[in-house]
């Protein structure tokens, strides 16, 4: 139940504190004393859509908290939901409303968006007025207020085990269809990859082979390199010859790589 409500800054009203009983509770008052207010700042709190225009003139914000006591088994599970504690079966429930419009709203001091209080406050509240009626024309409140003239439900928490313990099945087929998907296609290119060996003999992976190319052109670039260097520091070119003589060499044996060399580094491998 409500037990108190805070009102400041809003509209007429500058600062009030409001308790409840548990029974009856009237509000009586000449038109303007304020009676609409105290029902929009408790649609506030219920994460209803506000206006500047209910901040007092001149104020920068207004404030309205309530205190929530003797929570129902649905709003604490909408609670544990939100990941909001409710110790002593008991919440507070801030909304400030600043004069250019924005608002923040905080439940036990947490903040929490409007949508979030609005869910909750569906839970904690029922104002009734004169058209309440109309909400028989909505069809997706006709199953609720069905459950609620039944009494019991008893059937309808069965559904719900049940329609739960459906989807985790349904998530973890999901993901046995998922995990044998990627081993069917594991397995083909391992059949692939099988085949290709037994038509070529030794045949070397993709990645071996590019990265045997990679190290080849690195080495290239670097005899060129070397090269470059001994024209401009003019270093004994009979030393470097046989040192790059024996590296060429090597490269034959290697691999083909005699094609792919410059002009100026052909002469040396044919001298070898």
């Amino acid at each position: 139940m409500l037990k108190e409500l805070y009102i400041r800054n809003l509209a007429v009203i500058r600062e009030a504190v409001i308790p409840l009983e548990g029974k009856l509770n009237i509000f009586t008052g000449e038109t303007g004393a304020g009676k609409s207010i105290l029902i929009n700042g408790i649609n506030a709190v219920l994460g209803q859509r506000t206006t500047k225009d209910i901040v007092r003139t001149g104020c920068e914000k207004a404030e309205i908290s309530a205190l929530f006591t003797g929570l129902s088994d649905g709003v604490c599970e909408k609670l544990d939901e939100l990941g909001i504690s409710h110790e002593d079966n008991e919440i507070t429930i801030t909304r400030e409303i600043s004069a250019d419009g924005g608002s923040v709203a905080r439940i036990n001091g947490r903040a929490v968006t409007v949508a979030m209080l609005r869910e909750l406050g569906a839970l904690l509240i029922n104002i009734h007025g004169q058209h309440d009626n109309q909400i028989l024309l909505d069809s997706e409140k006709h199953l609720h207020i069905l459950d609620d003239f039944g009494g019991d439900d008893t059937l309808l928490e069965e559904y719900r085990t049940t329609f739960r313990e459906l989807q985790q099945i349904s998530r973890r087929l999901s993901e046995l269809k998922r995990q044998e998907s990627t081993r069917i296609e594991r397995t083909r290119y391992l059949n692939e990859v099988i085949a290709d060996i037994g038509e070529g003999g030794n045949v070397f992976a993709p990645v071996h082979i590019a990265e045997a190319r990679k190290l080849r052109a690195h080495e290239i670039q670097r005899i060129c390199h070397d090269a470059d260097i001994v024209q401009l520091i003019g270093i004994d070119l009979d030393v470097l010859v046989v040192d790059m003589e024996n590296l060429v060499l090597e490269l034959v044996k290697r691999s083909d790589i005699v094609d792919h060399l410059p002009d100026k580094m052909r002469g040396i491998v044919v001298d070898a």
